[in-house]
């Protein structure tokens, strides 16, 4: 057979080529796939490949390949010269075309069948690597290739069945991307800490991060701040984040990552994302933290621009880690995986088609997927709109639980993307900031008490018409708010005028079930209602929290009152990421309004309350001295700013009521929101009224002493019950 040339790059982007040429046989039947087969030649650095089709049950041995469409790497990485990013980088400047050229569009040709395909950059580089480091593997399934992506029919039924197609591999191939100038270092973290044995795991504390001698206690080589950024930027990479992933991870027998030249055995990652997660060191891997770290501001290396780039951790890469141990665990009382929580634990993964952050968990999770209205399994169907997904799929998830609970996983309004979607459903194509309160720990809300929510009759009304009816009460009305740190100029500027909404509390504070609940002070329903009364996991957060608070209301004024420790001290660990760029004169001036705004409510302390001016003098003298002194560590409060940033920080509000309850709510809660306890719904919710009945669901949010409720707790109050429809 007579091959047919091979366009290139070049003329593909001027117009010269066919856009694609090549022509797909119809699948044999709705079980059949087809596979990939390189041919290898090291004369030519060409691909040329065939496909073919075969019934899965009937199937050669085949490994599955899983990598992202678009850009592999991170944005601060350097291409090496063989990629062929770099080849599409130079094409886009010679075009003058950056605008139109996309990395995850298809300019890439190969030869199959004897025809020209296009595929994308990355696959590109994948096939090539392939080609020349495993000229043993015979078949290969790759979704761009073996799927006809322009046949609806087609790409339904196999998204369907791609489950089953990744379970029949002998094994997923990564394909992470090129190696970059970070690689050595993230190689460097992940043999160290895979070498550790798990059980001297026990030895390291969630502080020891920031200690440069952790290593000796467990015999391994020292991690270097430079290999933890090395790791940081590794699993940065897009594939962490894919959706697809989870399932093409989670399904696999085996699983290998290639990373340019050098091969990573998944048990080896498994290892150190399992230890990152266990000693909480998540919370230190960032940017952020690590370039206040003395050693690395003193040798930035190639880490000097990264360091600037305030990245976090990626924290898809241990949910995806737990839950291919979960789906492999072979206990057989191992229920299955619900959907629902596949949805919500991966929230954080992105997709190309925003509907595959739905599609993309079918084939994980319990099977089939069951509702009280649908007796039917949800199938993938590309025709659909995203808003009618993304509906659907609510209607069906809150129909089965029975309960309100998905309304914590609603995002705040400034965060939709999806045009059209109710405000109680979930835009599931954005990243869920902050992360739910029944995720804080063992908390156990049950601000409903024994209320239920009753499903509707007709989930039409769900469904199609995007209206919820709910039943609850009205605990109050938003009349004061606090502004974001983003929105002030100095963390003592946010800190005032929070300590200002405390201070416009009743002495002691009002707890929804008159005397059943401890008297708590103005200080202390702040400090809890800033950490959700939750810290390290556990609830109720013990009084010594409160001490903790003070040290660190102490910390905040002494760092800007003695200004030669303030200049000595570069590295703050318990800060959070949100204050790091209010250095200089002008952030120390304003840090001062702290001072007035919290001695006005120590003075209203009662004289019993530990919060008492007496107590702060004594409290102030005792950091001074142990500053001077040398033994003061500002560390101790690093797990302080952790309870802090989860519960309010940079994505939920400090709010007050019109009934004297303090609360931390979304975003975007303003004066004159509702604070609702719905049936079914085990956190008080924030409700926008719209209408006579009829409101828009805000958020929702923690209100202190009303988290928990019994229905003796409601017929005691006297409260008012309602109807009401959530648009």
């Amino acid at each position: 057979m007579r091959l047919r040339p091979v366009h290139n790059v070049r003329d593909i982007l001027r117009g010269r080529a066919p856009r694609s040429a090549y022509k797909y046989e119809p699948l044999p039947s709705p079980t059949s796939i087809r596979l990939l087969q390189l041919q290898y030649n090291r004369a030519t650095d060409e691909i040329r490949c065939s496909l073919h089709p075969f019934e899965l049950k009937d199937a050669p041995p085949y490994h599955a390949l899983s990598y992202t469409w678009g850009y592999p790497l991170t944005p601060f990485s350097e291409l090496p010269r063989s990629t062929s990013f770099r080849k599409l980088n130079s094409l886009r400047k010679a075009a003058h075309a950056a605008h139109r050229i996309r990395s995850d569009s298809r300019y890439f040709p190969i030869s199959c069948d004897g025809q020209t395909m296009l595929i994308t950059a990355n696959l590109h580089d994948a096939l090539r690597n392939m080609k020349r480091r495993a000229p043993g593997l015979k078949y290969l399934w790759v979704d761009a290739v073996c799927v006809n992506q322009e046949n609806l029919f087609e790409r339904n039924a196999q998204v369907a069945m791609m489950a089953k197609t990744f379970i029949a591999a002998t094994s997923v191939i990564v394909w992470l991307g090129p190696e970059d100038q970070f690689t050595a270092d993230a190689i460097a973290a992940i043999d160290s800490i895979s070498s550790m044995p798990k059980a001297l795991w026990k030895k390291i504390g969630y502080t020891d991060f920031f200690s440069d001698r952790w290593h000796e206690a467990v015999g391994i080589e020292r991690v270097t701040y430079a290999s933890w950024l090395g790791f940081i930027a590794m699993i940065k990479r897009p594939w962490f984040r894919r959706a697809w992933v989870v399932q093409e991870l989670a399904l696999a027998r085996s699983v290998t990552l290639v990373c340019g030249s050098h091969i990573i055995s998944w048990k080896r990652l498994n290892s150190i994302l399992s230890f990152i997660k266990s000693k909480r060191w998540y919370h230190h891997l960032s940017t952020e933290k690590i370039r206040h770290i003395a050693e690395v501001q003193r040798s930035p290396g190639i880490y000097r621009d990264f360091l600037q780039s305030k990245t976090e951790f990626v924290m898809a890469a241990t949910t995806l880690a737990s839950t291919r141990r979960y789906i492999n665990d072979p206990s057989p009382t191992r229920p299955p995986m619900p959907l629902a929580k596949l949805i919500h634990s991966h929230r954080e993964t992105q997709a190309t088609d925003p509907r595959d952050k739905v599609y993309a968990f079918l084939g994980l999770a319990d099977s089939p997927f069951l509702s009280r209205s649908q007796q039917t399994p949800i199938k993938a169907d590309y025709s659909l709109p995203v808003q009618k997904v993304y509906t659907a799929i609510s209607t069906s998830l809150m129909l089965a639980q029975g309960d309100l609970s998905l309304l914590s996983h609603v995002q705040d309004a400034s965060r939709t993307r999806t045009p059209g979607i109710p405000s109680w459903v979930p835009d599931y194509s954005v990243v869920l900031h902050p992360y739910p309160l029944a995720f804080r720990g063992n908390c156990r809300w049950s601000a409903c008490g024994g209320l239920s929510w009753q499903p509707p009759a007709d989930a039409s009304m769900m469904r199609d018409l995007g209206l919820l009816g709910a039943r609850g009460y009205r605990v109050g009305v938003v009349c004061g708010t606090a502004r974001m740190p983003d929105e002030v100029t100095s963390q003592a500027a946010y800190w005032a005028q929070v300590v200002d909404l405390a201070a416009g509390l009743a002495q002691y504070y009002p707890f929804r079930a008159g005397g059943k609940a401890p008297v708590v002070s103005r200080v202390e329903a702040l400090w809890r209602t800033l950490v959700a009364n939750t810290y390290s996991r556990t609830h109720v957060a013990p009084d010594e929290c409160g001490e903790l608070f003070i040290d660190y209301v102490l910390n905040l004024q002494i760092r800007h009152t003695l200004t030669p420790w303030a200049q000595a001290e570069k590295f703050l660990p318990h800060q959070s990421q949100s204050w790091h760029g209010g250095e200089g004169v002008e952030a120390d001036e304003e840090d001062k309004r702290i001072v007035p705004a919290w001695h006005k409510l120590l003075e209203a302390e009662p004289s019993d309350s530990p919060y008492s001016p007496s107590m702060y003098r004594a409290r102030i003298a005792s950091v001074v001295e142990r500053m001077f002194r040398g033994t003061y560590a500002p560390i101790e409060l690093a797990q302080l700013q952790h309870e802090f940033d989860m519960t309010v920080g940079e994505y939920r509000r400090v709010f007050r009521t019109d009934g004297g309850l303090l609360g931390a709510g979304p975003r975007s809660v303003a004066q004159g929101d509702e604070v609702w306890i719905l049936g079914g719904a085990v956190v008080p919710m924030v409700l926008r009224r719209v209408g006579e009945g009829r409101h828009q669901l805000v958020g929702e949010a923690y209100v202190h002493g009303y988290m928990h409720s019994s229905r003796r707790d409601a017929d005691d109050m006297l409260v008012e019950m309602e109807d009401i429809v959530i648009e």
